[in-house]
């Protein structure tokens, strides 16, 4: 049985673990960790800000996702990090 937490099982409003924001960010410092859950940004707060950290912006806005608020907190913290690579660059080793 796997340790691995779905994210579609997660209830509404939870709030991520640092496991998780690993998961989906991929690996962070510590620091940018602690700084993500002091937003206190849900785990959709969380998978919105990646999702237009990683280069999907145009597209998410464009189908009237709009970054604002919490996912706006965490998206800064998220670029601000020189360890944050988006998805593309870490699928192609760079």
């Amino acid at each position: 049985m796997s340790n691995t937490v779905n994210p579609r099982d997660k209830e509404p409003g939870a709030r991520p673990s640092s496991d998780d924001i690993v998961r989906l960010a991929g690996d962070l410092d510590n620091e940018t960790i602690a700084e993500v859950m002091a937003t206190g940004a849900t785990f959709a707060d969380v998978e919105q800000a990646v999702m237009w950290a990683i280069g999907n912006a145009e597209t998410l806005a464009k189908s009237g996702h709009a970054l604002s608020g919490l996912s706006a907190a965490v998206y800064d913290i998220l670029i601000s990090d020189p360890a944050f690579v988006p998805l593309d660059e870490r699928e192609r080793g760079t």
